[in-house]
């Protein structure tokens, strides 16, 4: 009788574990915040509109719902567009020529394997890796997705997995390509270089030296007082 009831928790649990797991499955939401910012910048052959950048506002963020401004600049004329966004539904919106708002930003933390809606003409992709990238002077853990169109362009998109948004994304068709890039963000903080900190001990190292010799030779004086008087 124990073991037909220690059996039937067992099932229990593990059926309580694959609910659980579902439900966090299906449950991701966006892992950035509202104040949020984020820039990019164009990169591109044969262009012929000057210097081109996109920055993007998370005004509001609750869950898989987000408020983003995106404000576009082509030379010096901006361009700016407002509008919400829920992670589980087809909403979408043109935000920039480059790529759509559901290109910009899907939900945190998701793996290998995992499928995000990307809008039109993306429709649904999958997750296929992992890897660590340098985006706005930080190393950051992205994942990622490549695909090629029925147009025949090859895509390349990178997000950074805890956040869900954007960092790097890529098409090339034939001999051109087009690369957006993170430059700027509030989202994570630039690393510290590893030689600065080596300086900053060095400085430190310095500093105690020259107080230490320094209260040396005050001792030494006080010491030749004495002995003088």
């Amino acid at each position: 009788m124990k073991t037909i009831e220690a059996s039937a928790l067992i099932l229990l649990l593990l059926f309580a574990a694959s609910i659980v797991s579902v439900s966090a499955v299906t449950s991701f939401s966006f892992g950035g915040k509202s104040g949020d910012w984020i820039k990019y910048e164009l990169q591109e052959t044969f262009s012929l509109a000057g210097e081109q950048s996109e920055t993007i506002e998370f005004l509001n963020v609750t869950g898989t719902t987000v408020t983003v401004r995106a404000t576009f600049y082509m030379g010096s004329l901006p361009m700016n567009k407002t509008q919400t966004v829920d992670l589980t539904s087809q909403d979408d919106f043109s935000m920039a020529p480059w790529f759509n708002a559901r290109v910009y930003f899907i939900p945190g933390g998701l793996d290998i394997n995992d499928s995000i809606y990307l809008g039109e003409p993306f429709g649904n992709t999958t997750i296929v890796g992992e890897t660590t990238g340098s985006y706005a002077g930080a190393d950051r853990r992205v994942i990622y997705a490549n695909f090629t169109t029925k147009q025949g362009n090859n895509y390349t998109f990178y997000w950074d997995k805890q956040t869900g948004v954007l960092t790097e994304g890529t098409m090339v068709l034939g001999t051109g390509f087009t690369d957006v890039l993170v430059s700027d963000t509030n989202m994570w903080s630039p690393e510290v270089p590893w030689w600065l900190w080596i300086v900053l001990w060095i400085i430190i190292i310095i500093v105690i030296a020259l107080g230490v010799l320094s209260s040396k030779k005050s001792i030494v004086k006080r010491f030749r007082r004495k002995r003088d008087a």
